[in-house]
């Protein structure tokens, strides 16, 4: 049996039977395209959130006169020109420009703000079946993975990767995660659990 022909050959002409099969080829092609790009949408972000000590770029295109750099305060504020002190830590540096631009509304002719992270520091602590336990100190946020492995990787013969523990404090409350790195290392899982400064890395022990 021969195999037909998906277009119509030039001597029957583009008849409505060839007009539909080409938009239907059309579709085909298109839904890994359409997939892929749900399947993206759909992947966890990192979002990176300001804390204390973080150094800042605050420029204003409108009004570059007020450019500034400065440092959030342990407290968690900033003072910027006209305005006054404003709380940054715990904001993305976008929510910071939304906010900074609400502010200057009425303040200046062009309200726009843009806002740099121009330096950061990331505190982490590390303790139990890890090589080097203690204070990890990075330039960028981590995954509790990369920490680990900062930490010069976990003690293979009485570490447990399939119930490392993180304490994590909000306010005068903290929380507890559970991970199971094992099944990250083994690809069952692909998605990164990113610390937050002053994260608490727990590794247990494996129970023989």
């Amino acid at each position: 049996m021969k195999n037909r022909s998906l277009f119509a050959s030039s001597s029957q002409g583009f008849g409505p039977n060839s007009f539909l099969r080409l938009i239907w080829f059309a579709v085909l092609c298109l839904l890994p395209v359409a997939a892929a790009s749900a399947q993206s949408s759909g992947a966890p972000s990192e979002k990176f959130i300001l804390q204390a000590e973080d150094q800042l770029r605050i420029t204003f295109p409108g009004a570059p006169e007020l450019d500034t750099d400065l440092q959030i305060r342990r407290d968690g504020v900033i003072a910027v020109p006209i305005i006054g002190e404003i709380v940054a830590a715990g904001k993305t540096p976008s929510e910071l420009e939304t906010e900074l631009e609400e502010k200057y509304e009425n303040q200046l002719v062009s309200n726009e703000v843009m806002v740099v992270v121009v330096e950061s520091h990331f505190t982490y602590y590390l303790e139990g079946e890890v090589q080097s336990p203690g204070i990890i100190r990075s330039f960028r946020q981590l995954s509790v993975l990369e920490a680990i492995i900062a930490a010069g990787g976990i003690n293979k013969v009485t570490g447990k990767m399939k119930s490392v523990v993180v304490i994590r404090r909000k306010g005068d409350k903290y929380q507890r995660f559970e991970l199971d790195l094992a099944a990250v290392i083994d690809g069952k899982k692909d998605s990164a659990f990113v610390l937050e400064s002053y994260d608490i890395v727990s590794i247990p022990q494996r129970v023989w």
